[in-house]
């Protein structure tokens, strides 16, 4: 008998004023009885600090009515520099020049009064991070310039992630001990998971928007499966500046999609396509509902922690994913700190991303954000991918262990992690590509050659000077599965899906 593991779904909303006697708020009511739970931003808002604890008492109020839990989100910060209440409560500011939301506890009281919150999302905090607060630079011609923590005073990025790391595990922690249920994010670029799922924040990526959702998923499922938390997954209609800016039917099919990834909540960003100005159910709508109907409690043998990837990347997280040098967008720096620029090395799995995509992704980057002239190109949702997943540099041997080919990349990985590869390559038979850098010691790549290939046990090391030489994708043909199919195992259970052209869909096979 197939151990049931639904999915939780729901849809996002904004209301940031009132929920009585609100019509958008009522309309949510008519279909949120299909749903498992609600997205509601509740965010901040102005008055007194009291008046604040009344809306959020009155979120909990609403919903309970509704008969759904719901999810406090919080986006309103990102694009106001000021957020004090009239009686002299700072819901950002510091004193030392950052910008980031804190919820007291008494708040979260507030929230929790119905027992229907499950918890506090930070929307898009990883945006915030590594982009330092750009929509607030923005907003001021760039006279403000506003970290979302205080970042490390010199251009080591091992330093800065380590700063980082520590100060989300002190704000995961404080979050939680004021009253969060859960916290968690919304991941506009595919970085930071990692850093995440080990400070107890859950990873949340974001599916359509800029991004191929399974490049996305890959990431995202390595952090979560690494460490033990919950996956959850955000369809967003958003594109760019365009809403909706993905059509009804890419919507359901990235539904699907986390359906059969094992993902354990997902919903759609933003509801507002859902209906027309007459209340009325639109295609998206009807779609949505559709969908609910098919997959609501739908018996599920797997989730993500099931997941048995045999492709792998191993790296350190540096929050590169192919940012460019634009001042106005997204700028050349990592971690959010000016003085850490990019270069070759956090440049490396974005070539093996190509790769493994079959040249889908690009060798530039790996999202439709990168400021490009590929960028101008039609959005797809899905790249050609074999069983892939991402691990940071602190994966254990348990996390690689069903790898059959794995990548080395980037700054740092740890002694732990490089011992339990070079286990894995003599007893499993685990190819390993790599650099000199993290290649067995005293092995150095044959003059004249591409790639030098050193046979250890029952496995080989592949030491290479670059990852996007043609010498080395032949060579490794027969792990990258077919272009213009995905392929995954959970369990037992293997899944091989045939992309659409469009890219936006995909069948079965």
């Amino acid at each position: 008998m197939a151990v049931n593991k639904p999915m939780m779904i729901g849809y996002h909303t904004d209301i940031y004023k009132s929920f009585s006697n609100n019509p958008k708020f009522d309309l949510m009511a008519k279909t949120g009885k299909g749903v498992d739970f609600v997205l509601c931003h509740v965010d901040t808002r102005d008055g007194t600090y009291q008046d604040n604890l009344d809306h959020a008492e009155m979120a909990a109020k609403a919903f309970k009515e509704l008969g759904v839990p719901f999810i406090a989100s919080y986006e309103g910060q990102n694009f106001n520099l000021e957020q004090k209440t009239t009686d002299g409560h700072d819901w950002v500011h510091r004193g030392d020049g950052t910008h980031l939301l804190r919820l007291p506890a008494d708040y979260f009281k507030k929230l929790n009064s119905e027992g229907n919150c499950m918890g506090f999302m930070y929307d898009e905090l990883e945006h915030v991070i590594i982009n330092r607060n750009i929509s607030l630079s923005l907003a001021t011609k760039f006279k403000e310039d506003r970290p979302a923590f205080p970042t490390y005073a010199g251009k080591d990025p091992l330093k800065q992630g380590a700063l980082l790391d520590s100060q989300l595990h002190d704000y995961a922690a404080q979050m939680k001990a004021n009253g969060a249920k859960t916290v968690s994010g919304e991941h506009v670029f595919p970085v930071l998971f990692h850093l995440f799922a080990r400070n107890g924040i859950i990873p949340n990526f974001k599916s359509q928007k800029e991004s191929f959702s399974n490049v996305q998923f890959a990431i995202a499922a390595g952090a979560a499966k690494q460490y033990g938390v919950p996956l959850w997954n955000c369809v967003d209609l958003w594109c760019r500046m365009t809403y909706p800016g993905h059509s009804a039917q890419e919507m359901y099919n990235n539904l699907v999609f986390a359906y059969l990834m094992g993902v354990d909540l997902v919903y759609v960003e933003s509801a507002d396509a859902f209906m027309d100005n007459e209340g009325n159910l639109t295609e998206y709508g009807e779609t949505f509902r559709k969908f609910c109907d098919e997959y609501k409690g739908k018996e599920r043998a797997y989730n993500h922690m099931d997941y048995r990837p045999e492709i792998g990347i191993v790296r350190y997280d540096d929050t590169y994913w192919g940012q460019g040098r634009v001042r106005w967008m997204w700028r050349n720096m990592l971690f959010g700190n000016p003085a850490i620029k990019s270069d070759d090395k956090c440049k490396e799995w974005i070539k093996v991303f190509d790769m493994l995509t079959h040249g889908e992704t690009g060798g530039g980057g790996i999202s439709w954000g990168r400021v490009e002239l590929r960028s101008l190109t039609r959005h797809r949702s899905f790249a050609s991918m074999n069983n892939l997943a991402v691990f940071d540099d602190q994966a254990k041997k348990s996390d690689l262990e069903t790898l059959k080919l794995c990548f080395l990349c980037g700054y740092q990985i740890s002694d732990e992690t490089l011992a339990a590869v070079a286990e894995l390559v003599r007893d499993n038979g685990l190819t390993v590509v790599t650099t000199e850098r993290f290649a067995p010691k005293g092995h150095i790549i044959q003059k004249g050659y591409p790639f030098t290939e050193i046979a250890d046990g029952k496995g080989t090391w592949i030491v290479t000077k670059r990852f996007d030489d043609k010498a080395l994708k032949k060579r490794l043909a027969g792990f990258l599965g077919n272009k213009g199919e995905m392929r995954y195992v959970f369990g037992g259970e293997e899944i091989r899906l045939r992309i659409d052209e469009d890219g936006d869909g995909f069948t079965r096979l």
